[in-house]
């Protein structure tokens, strides 16, 4: 299988698990949160780890939203955002 690169939105349960599971299958994961606890806690699954509100355009586009192969959003708290 190929490598992808994704974009993982949200480390909650949920998207800490994926992100444990994308590293397993060797894809190159960015993961964002806005909680600095939750990204320390999967820097060692993801090529890049990084605080800030995806539910900001500018931080979106600042990600480079456009070069992922798959964004993943795992965000339960507030789903309209």
């Amino acid at each position: 299988m190929k490598s992808k690169s994704v974009l993982l939105i949200g480390l909650g349960r949920f998207g800490t698990q994926i992100a444990k599971k994308l590293y397993e299958l060797n894809h190159k994961v960015m993961a964002i949160d806005t909680r600095e606890d939750r990204v320390q806690g999967v820097s060692n699954f993801v090529e890049v780890a990084q605080i800030g509100d995806a539910s900001n355009i500018d931080v979106l586009k600042s990600l480079g939203v456009d070069n992922y192969d798959l964004c993943i959003v795992a965000i339960a708290d507030d789903f309209k955002s």
